[in-house]
C-alpha cells in the first residue's frame, strides 16, 4: 500500500498571491524596527531642539508651518504613534488592568525620577558653578531651588488651580535663575512636557481596557480618532475660533498629542484591514511633501506621516538593533539639560555641527547609563508576581522561626468539674 503524500498546509499568517498583505501579517513583535525608529526619533529632537537651544533660528518644518510644527515636535508625534500602537497592544494582551499599569509604571517614572535628581543635584550644581562660581547656591535660594524643582515635578501631574495647564504642565520649569542669558531662558529640562501628556493616554487606555472596550468594541477608538482630528483641524483651520471655544492653556496640545495616539492604537485595533502597501507608502510621503506648500501639513499628517512610519517599522531590516537595550527614553530625557549646558559654555560658537554632535554625545553616555542602571533593572520587575512576595516573606519568616524558637504556650487544664466526656469534646472542638 503506496502511503499518501504529505501535503504541505499554507500557513494562514502569510499573505497569498491573490491577497495583499496587511499591518497584521507585516508586524512581527520580535522582529521589528521600532526600536531603531525610537532612537531615531530621538535624535531628531536634539537636532531640532539645537536650532532654538543653540541660537540658530527655527528648523526648516517650523519654516514651513510658520511655527505650527517643528522636526521635534513631528518627532514627539510619532513617539506617541508608536506608544499608541504598543501600548494598546500590551494591554489588550494583558491579564489584568493593574498589572498593565505597573508595566507602565516602571518603564516610566524610575528613569524620569532619576532624571529629576540629576538635573537637580548635579546638572543644575555644576551650572551654577559655571555661571556665578559656586556649587550651592540652587540649594540655597528661597525660591525655585534645586528641592522645589525635584519635589514639585516627582508625581508629574500636579494640582496648580485645578486647570488642564495647571495639572499637566511641568512646574516649575527652571532653578534657582539659571540659563538667564541662554537663547531660551532659565528652563532646565524643557523635553519633559510630554510625559504628563502620555501618562494620560496610558490611563485612557487602561480605564478603555476595563470595560472592554479594545477587545469587543474597536470602534470607539476610531471614533475617538475622528473627534479628535476634527478638534486638530478645527485649530489648524482657525486657531483664534478655536481658543475662543476652549480657552485652556494645555488644550492645544493635549488634542494634538492624544490625535496621534489614538492613531496608534486604531492601527493596531484595525491592524487586520490596513494594507502593508508600498505604493501607499509612497502616496503618503508624497501627500506630506506636496502639504507644506499648501500649508495643509497639520491635516495630512495624523494619517499620511503615522502610515508612513508603520509601514517603516514593519519593512526596515533592523529587526534586532535594540537587543542591547533600548536607549531611547534616556536620550529623549536628558537631551534638553545637556545642551542647555552646552549652550551655556557657549559651544554653540563654534558652529551648528559641533553644538549638535557633542550633545548628542554626551547625551548618549546618559542614556546608556541611564538604561543599564536604571530603566533595565526596573523593567525586570515586570514579570514580579504578588505570590513570589509572599513566598519570600513566609521563607523569611520560616527560617526566623528556625533561629528563634518560641516556646509553645501551655494549654488551660480545664477544672476537674463535670463530665471527662465533655472536656474531651470542648477539646476536640479547639483542635478543629
Amino acid at each position: 500500500m503506496v502511503p499518501a503524500r504529505s501535503r504541505r498546509v499554507r500557513s494562514t499568517n502569510r499573505p497569498t498571491a491573490q491577497e495583499r498583505p496587511n499591518f497584521a501579517q507585516a508586524f512581527d513583535p520580535n522582529n521589528n524596527a521600532f526600536g531603531f525608529l525610537r532612537l531615531i526619533l530621538a535624535t531628531l529632537v536634539i537636532f531640532s531642539h539645537s536650532f532654538s537651544l543653540g541660537g540658530f533660528g527655527i528648523d526648516r518644518l517650523e519654516a514651513f508651518t510658520k511655527g505650527r510644527y517643528t522636526i521635534g515636535l513631528a518627532s514627539v508625534a510619532m513617539f506617541f504613534v508608536l506608544s499608541g500602537f504598543l501600548v494598546c497592544r500590551s494591554a489588550a494582551a494583558s491579564r489584568s488592568v493593574p498589572r498593565f499599569l505597573w508595566h507602565r509604571f516602571l518603564r516610566i517614572f524610575p528613569a524620569y525620577w532619576v532624571c529629576l535628581i540629576a538635573c537637580g543635584c548635579v546638572i543644575a550644581p555644576l551650572m551654577a558653578f559655571a555661571e556665578f562660581g559656586t556649587l550651592t547656591r540652587v540649594f540655597s535660594v528661597p525660591w525655585n531651588s534645586s528641592q522645589s524643582f525635584m519635589i514639585g515635578n516627582a508625581g508629574l501631574f500636579h494640582l496648580n488651580g485645578f486647570s488642564l495647564g495647571g495639572i499637566l504642565f511641568i512646574r516649575p520649569t527652571s532653578i534657582a535663575d539659571l540659563l538667564a542669558h541662554n537663547p531660551v531662558h532659565r528652563t532646565i529640562n524643557g523635553s519633559l512636557w510630554t510625559l504628563p501628556f502620555e501618562v494620560s493616554c496610558y490611563l485612557a487606555v487602561a480605564a478603555l481596557a476595563a470595560v472592554g472596550v479594545l477587545r469587543r468594541a474597536r470602534f470607539v477608538l476610531f471614533g475617538l480618532f475622528a473627534g479628535l482630528w476634527c478638534l486638530h483641524a478645527f485649530d489648524w483651520v482657525n486657531p483664534d475660533g478655536f481658543w475662543r471655544c476652549f480657552p485652556y492653556p494645555g488644550m492645544k496640545q493635549l488634542v494634538m498629542l492624544c490625535l496621534f495616539f489614538s492613531a496608534g492604537c486604531v492601527c493596531f485595533l484595525y491592524r487586520e484591514k490596513i494594507p502593508h502597501s508600498t505604493a501607499i507608502f509612497v502616496t503618503s510621503l508624497v501627500a506630506l511633501g506636496g502639504s507644506l506648500p499648501l500649508g495643509v501639513f497639520g491635516l495630512i499628517a495624523p494619517i499620511a506621516m503615522t502610515y508612513a512610519f508603520l509601514w517603516l517599522a514593519f519593512a526596515l531590516p533592523f529587526g534586532r538593533f535594540d537587543r542591547k537595550g533600548d536607549f531611547s527614553y534616556g536620550t529623549y530625557i536628558y537631551a534638553f539639560p545637556v545642551q542647555q549646558g552646552m549652550a551655556l559654555l557657549r559651544i554653540q560658537e563654534k558652529g551648528f555641527g559641533l553644538y549638535f554632535v557633542s550633545s548628542l554625545l554626551l547625551t548618549a553616555l546618559l542614556a546608556f547609563l541611564s538604561y543599564r542602571l536604571i530603566e533595565a533593572p526596573c523593567l525586570r520587575l515586570k514579570t514580579v508576581r504578588m505570590s513570589s512576595f509572599r513566598r519570600r516573606a513566609g521563607s523569611s519568616a520560616a527560617q526566623l522561626t528556625e533561629r528563634f524558637p518560641t516556646q509553645p504556650a501551655e494549654p488551660a487544664i480545664p477544672k476537674e468539674s463535670g463530665s471527662t466526656v465533655g472536656v474531651q469534646a470542648v477539646n476536640v472542638v479547639f483542635l478543629r
